[in-house]
């Protein structure tokens, strides 16, 4: 990828996704630009997930447009290690080139566990685990990086160094990113922008005007926070 290369990397127009009665995505309409981590928040249910399961290709019966430009990884919840294959053979699951080895050795080494290409990942803590995760998904080289709650699983500790990680990771290599969350002060901390998703459609698209690097008390992190959380129906 090009870094700063200018157009978007992701388009949706009028995505509509139906599940026998239930009409879960509505006519959504989002950009991606490259380089540029947009944050997914709404309620559960609201349809998060399907969205991005969509933009990646994963759900062939949603109706409408929607256009990737490059490569595309994802990064679940869960980390979906195949536990028969050791760490360096499920970083490199699905992956092809004669460079493949280093590329491996690299994506480990960027996540912290360049000692565990031979281990088993049973031997792995949870937080180690979604570091391979994220190194599967690196050494594709994504244009656009999905993320579906991939630090929810995580303990406090480990969910503050995975998005420490993540940032550091998105810095280094300028992918684009759709974070889906329910963490108002992760999506604060991560994104450029936020969408809330409601009743199937995008029902807020905001920019976060705060700058780099970012902290829970930094001034008018508060403000955005109770912004956000009004737009959400929930107390702050």
């Amino acid at each position: 990828m090009a870094p700063g290369l200018a157009g978007d990397v992701t388009t949706a127009t009028g995505v509509r996704r139906v599940f026998g009665t239930t009409v879960v995505l509505d006519g959504v309409d989002l950009t991606i630009g490259r380089g540029e981590v947009v944050a997914l928040l709404g309620a559960s249910g609201s349809g998060k997930s399907t969205l991005l399961r969509v933009l990646a290709g994963l759900d062939d019966e949603a109706t409408g447009t929607y256009t990737t430009h490059g490569s595309t990884a994802v990064v679940f919840q869960e980390h979906r290690l195949l536990p028969w294959k050791r760490v360096s053979a499920n970083v490199a699951l699905g992956v092809r080139g004669g460079d493949l080895r280093a590329r491996v050795e690299e994506a480990l080494h960027e996540v912290g566990l360049t000692e565990k290409g031979r281990a088993w990942p049973a031997e792995l803590s949870g937080g180690q685990s979604q570091r391979v995760a994220f190194a599967r998904a690196l050494v594709r080289r994504p244009d656009l990086l999905l993320l579906d709650e991939p630090f929810g699983a995580l303990d406090a500790l480990n969910r503050l160094r995975m998005q420490a990680l993540f940032g550091r990771l998105r810095a280094r290599h300028d992918f684009a990113a759709l974070l889906v969350t329910h963490d108002v002060d992760e999506a604060l901390l991560l994104a450029d922008r936020v969408l809330v998703l409601d009743s199937g459609r995008i029902a807020e698209d905001r920019k976060v005007p705060l700058p780099r690097p970012r902290a829970v008390d930094a001034p008018g992190f508060g403000a955005e926070r109770r912004a956000l959380l009004s737009l959400l129906n929930v107390e702050s």
